[in-house]
Parts: C-alpha cells; sequence; structure tokens
C-alpha cells in the first residue's frame, strides 16, 4: 500500500507540474500576443510582415469581393491578395470579381439575406447605410488614423468601411481645339457656359460629348450642383430634416435652375439622349467633341484609347457664379472595404487588412489606379494629376451620401435625379418638376 501510494503521489507531482508548464507557456504567448498589438511596430500599417495573421495555424479561406470595369486592375488585385499567403502561410485570400457595380450590389444584397456575405466587402459610400448592419465597426484598427476620409463617413460614431481611393471631378478638354478657336480656361458658370456657345457657334466640334442615354454621366451636373452650391458637405444629410428641400431660394432649386441653363443652351451635340457613354467618349477621343467631364479615372481610359495624353487637359468644374465664391472641386472617395459581421474569420480579416493597408501593398494598389491615394504617407504617382494640381487652384468638397433617414425618403419617392437630369435634357422644365417632388417628399417625411 505504502508502495502504491508512493507511486500515485509521484505521478501526481509531474501531473501538476506539467499542468503548470503547459499554463504558464499559454500565458506567455497570450502576453506576447497582446504585447504585439499594442506596440507601435505592430500595430502600424508599415509593418506588413509583424502584422501577420493570428497565431493559429488552422487553415483558412477568406473571400473578398469587389467590382470593377478595368479588366488589369482586377488581375491585379487578384494576384495581390495571394502574396498574403506568404505573410500567413495558413490563410489564403479568393477575390471574387464584378464588371458592373450593379450587379455587384444585387448579388450582394441577396448574399445578406441568407447571411452569406463575403468576409471582406468591397462598398460605395452610398452604400454604407445599406449594409452597415452586417458590418464590423473598425474603429480601434491602427489604419484608421493614417485614412484621410474614413472619419468623414462614420455611421453613429463609428465607421465601417475604410475607403482606399479618391479622385476629383474634372472637365476634360483638347489643348489644341482651345488654341485653334482661342478659348480660355473658364472659372464661373457663365464663363462655362459662354465657352460651350463660342464652341457651337464655330461649328466645327460638338461643344460637350454627353452619353445622355445612359443617365449616369449627368451626375456631375444633377447629382453634384446641389451639394457644391450648398456650400455643405453633409447637405443631403440636412435636407432629411426639411419638410420642402426643391423650394425656391435652397440650393436644389438654385442649382437646377443653374443646370437648366446648361440644358438648354443646345451645346450637347444633335442627340445628347442618343447616345451612351461609351459614344460619347469616343466623340471626345477622337476629336469631334470638345468638352466632357468625369472623374480622374477617364485619364487612363482616354490614354487607352487614344495612345497618349498629349492633348489632354483638364479644368475644375466652375459651379460657382463669380470669382468673389471660393472654387470648389468635388472629390469623390471610393472602393471602401470592410469586414462583414457574419464572417467566421474575422481575426484573419482584421490581420489582412492591416496588411492591405500598410504602405508598401497600398503604394501599388493607388499606383495601379492611378487615382489619390486615401493615406497619409503614401503618394499617388499619377503625373497627369500632379500637372492639373499645378495648373489649377481649388477647395476640395467631399461627397458625403446622405444618412439613413435620407435614404428612406429617397428609397420611398424614388428619386431619380439622373433620370430627372435625362427629362431636363428633353426639354422638361424645373418648375414642372420640383414642386411635384416637394409634395412626395414632404407626404414621405411624414410618414414614418
Amino acid at each position: 500500500m505504502k508502495r502504491k501510494s508512493r507511486v500515485t503521489l509521484l505521478l501526481t507531482a509531474i501531473l501538476a507540474s506539467f499542468t503548470v508548464l503547459t499554463a504558464c507557456g499559454g500565458n506567455n504567448e497570450q502576453g506576447a500576443t497582446s504585447s504585439s498589438a499594442s506596440s507601435p511596430a505592430a500595430s502600424s500599417p508599415a509593418a506588413s510582415q509583424s502584422a501577420s495573421a493570428p497565431s493559429s495555424k488552422e487553415k483558412v479561406t477568406l473571400k473578398m469581393a469587389i467590382w470593377d470595369q478595368d479588366n488589369d486592375f482586377l488581375t491585379y488585385l487578384d494576384e495581390k491578395v495571394k502574396e498574403y499567403n506568404s505573410v500567413a502561410s495558413n490563410v489564403n485570400v479568393e477575390l471574387e470579381t464584378f464588371k458592373s457595380d450593379g450587379d455587384y450590389l444585387q448579388a450582394m444584397k441577396v448574399r445578406a439575406t441568407g447571411n452569406e456575405l463575403p468576409d471582406v466587402m468591397g462598398l460605395k459610400p452610398n452604400w454604407l447605410h445599406d449594409f452597415h448592419e452586417q458590418l464590423l465597426p473598425l474603429d480601434g484598427e491602427a489604419y484608421l488614423a493614417k485614412n484621410k476620409y474614413a472619419s468623414k463617413f462614420a455611421i453613429d460614431g463609428k465607421v465601417y468601411a475604410v475607403p482606399t481611393m479618391a479622385f476629383p471631378e474634372l472637365v476634360y478638354y483638347h489643348p489644341s481645339v482651345f488654341q485653334e478657336l482661342n478659348l480660355q480656361v473658364p472659372t464661373t458658370w457663365p464663363q462655362f457656359l459662354d465657352l460651350l456657345k463660342k464652341i457651337k457657334d464655330n461649328g466645327k466640334y460638338i461643344p460637350y460629348a454627353m452619353g445622355g442615354k445612359d443617365a449616369w454621366p449627368n451626375y456631375p451636373f444633377n447629382e453634384f450642383l446641389p451639394q457644391i452650391i450648398s456650400g455643405s458637405e453633409t447637405y443631403l444629410s440636412d435636407i432629411a430634416k426639411d419638410d420642402q428641400p426643391f423650394s425656391e431660394g435652397k440650393p436644389f432649386h438654385k442649382a437646377y435652375k443653374q443646370i437648366e441653363q446648361l440644358y438648354s443652351s443646345d451645346v450637347m451635340g444633335p442627340d445628347p439622349l442618343g447616345i451612351g457613354w461609351d459614344q460619347a467618349t469616343d466623340l471626345f477621343t477622337s476629336k469631334q467633341a470638345a468638352v466632357i467631364a468625369a472623374g480622374l479615372w477617364f485619364a487612363p481610359t482616354y490614354e487607352a484609347k487614344a495612345g497618349n495624353i498629349d492633348d489632354l487637359a483638364a479644368f475644375p468644374m466652375p459651379y460657382r457664379e463669380s470669382d468673389s465664391e471660393p472654387l470648389k472641386i468635388m472629390m469623390f472617395t471610393d472602393h471602401f472595404y470592410g469586414i462583414t459581421s457574419g464572417s467566421e474569420h474575422q481575426e484573419e480579416a482584421k490581420a489582412f487588412l492591416n496588411w492591405f493597408f500598410s504602405p508598401d501593398v497600398y503604394q501599388t494598389y493607388i499606383d495601379m489606379h492611378k487615382l489619390v491615394s486615401t493615406f497619409e504617407g503614401v503618394e499617388s504617382n499619377v503625373p497627369f494629376l500632379k500637372s492639373f494640381y499645378a495648373s489649377n487652384q481649388n477647395e476640395a468638397f467631399s461627397y458625403i451620401p446622405g444618412d439613413a433617414e435620407y435614404t428612406r425618403i429617397t428609397n420611398a419617392i424614388q428619386l431619380d435625379v439622373k433620370a430627372i437630369g435625362q427629362d431636363m435634357i428633353a426639354g422638361k422644365k424645373v418648375d414642372e418638376i420640383l414642386p411635384d417632388l416637394n409634395t412626395k417628399w414632404a407626404k414621405a417625411k411624414a410618414s414614418k
């Protein structure tokens, strides 16, 4: 019995010793993880290698989805996200791509109903309110402090997605045409209208290429002008508090009166509603049209079609009525990335985004897109953009989508400002359109 007792005591001591060692080892690992997470080297986006996936070696596949019309960019992105496996060997990132943002949005809405969203999800700014309940708040992630725009898109004080690119909205023109017709770059709205009239009177070129058949190309006017006129980046959310936001004397009415001047001046060719965007860009690229408006993203498209940008320049859309007002340029942020709350691999997704937004990785991303960097410390290598800013003085104005109440009201009345733009190009007058909008708006606002 004594011998058995001694053996029992010995085994008990060994087991207790093993348990203590295991516990100490586990505590040290957690302490190391905690220490790394709180240290500047690990939390900084610059530490692309140290901001690796969690210590678990369970094989994980992260699903990521995005849209873009540029095949070269999609190919680049697919190859880039696969590189993450060399940083976190247990994690593979699979990219699903869509060519159309409309098809992408529809697919994501369907998947949201079945809790089948990807782990990492691409978003446009005006989709944030639609999906924020399916997204994980990113507050506390190190890269947020470096992003110049993310906080502007917070919902109830929380950031749910991070914008990866920005671009100014520009008016493109052919310097050779301006030189030939002795034209000056306009800096006010009256000068802009006068410029287009002079080109029309000359008869050689279509003044402005408008692909009105597609509706969306009128966005520089029908979507952006009321916000610019208001002077407030939160204008869309602000009007959700107004029962009659389209009344005379208010920014929307004033802006649409300006737009009416443009559309009624017959400066968009013989059939602006009969051609789409692709045909409009063909007219501009072939120098049949003198002017076209689009974001910075159009410059690479033009270069691909024309072979070079030797005869391409740009100026800010001169929305202002006089030179005494600030010349504001609309800055649009896009391609937000967020982590879905239904993801089973949230920690791996967080580590992936820390790597993705690290300076070395993000630099290749923004250079491939040829747009404006949204992160401090990373500059875009876009010669055309640098030339534009060197030649034009302006004040940036960020496009901020409306809040949940704005979205509710506009959905209720099915407000489509681009479709209204088509009606205006066809000849419908502002004073016919806006009173009816006021009535619908007030009714929808009251019916909570």
